[in-house]
């Protein structure tokens, strides 16, 4: 890569750390322990997309693509390893049972309201067969529902009956479920803005949009853009995941599905947008 672009894109990563390196510093995280990360992340990404066509990539090629030593990319490849096989949160798994509980008819009551349903029981419904539906049952329903219960989003009305009290999960705090949505919905918009910069065709760019303000707002109007904002995206998110409940399941052992979705931010920036 020539100097120039590649100074730019530094430049541009800089611009891009920033808020990243601010809930690093906020939570004790030190440069080396971030710089083991970023090398974990060069070995993977490395060897997932940068590799041959039907041929598997070697640690020498690795070494080539990201500057590292052969002993190191081993070293890295194995801790990753290690890494890998150790529990994720349930956000996914959260999500995706909040979805199934708001959408699926036989979940849902007159107008779509969700029904109260028992944690087991001898009826077609209950929550446990709800997660078995929905998620890979590699976690126990009573724990995916103790940790919606402390979130807020489940209330239990009676003995063993439970009411949903949100459609979205948002995690809040340093807990793994908050920092797993954190770390995914970066990852999806960088990679759309990554796909839209090397797709020519117009037509095969994925969907990006700002909607903002060039002179600014007064700080006083802030609240009522706020209100009307969230108000006309939840609507507009509620109608597409409606359409996109009523779409036909893939089978469980295929592997030609996809993971899609569309994501809704509100940001606030102090003085110019560019800044």
């Amino acid at each position: 890569m020539d100097e120039s672009p590649k100074r730019g894109l530094l430049a541009a990563y800089g611009r891009l750390l920033g808020p990243l390196v601010r809930i690093l510093i906020r939570n004790g995280v030190t440069f080396g322990e971030f710089a083991e990360v970023a090398k974990q992340t060069y070995v993977a990404v490395a060897a997932k997309d940068f590799a041959v066509t039907n041929k598997e990539i070697t640690q020498t090629r690795i070494s080539a693509l990201t500057g590292l030593q052969q002993g190191e990319v081993k070293r890295v490849h194995d801790l990753s390893e290690r890494e890998r096989n150790k529990r994720s949160s349930n956000l996914n798994r959260i999500v995706a049972v909040l979805a199934g509980w708001h959408t699926e008819s036989e979940y849902t009551g007159p107008y779509g309201v969700p029904l109260e349903i028992e944690l087991e029981g001898e009826k077609a419904i209950s929550f446990s067969r709800l997660v078995a539906q929905h998620t890979d049952r590699n976690v126990p329903a009573t724990e995916i529902l103790d940790e919606m219960v402390r979130e807020g989003l489940v209330r239990e009305t009676e003995r063993g009956w439970f009411r949903v009290l949100s459609r979205y999960y948002i995690p809040e705090g340093n807990a793994p479920a908050g920092l797993d949505h954190l770390s995914r919905t970066l990852r999806d918009l960088v990679t759309t803005l990554d796909h839209n910069l090397l797709e020519q065709d117009t037509k095969k760019k994925m969907f990006e949009r700002h909607v903002y303000t060039e002179e600014g707002i007064r700080p006083q109007d802030l609240p009522r853009f706020e209100e009307f904002a969230k108000e006309r995206a939840k609507l507009l998110l509620e109608e597409i995941d409606n359409w996109v409940s009523q779409l036909d399941k893939p089978d469980a052992s295929s592997q030609e599905k996809l993971s899609t979705g569309l994501g809704v931010f509100h940001y606030v920036h102090k003085g110019n947008l560019g800044d």
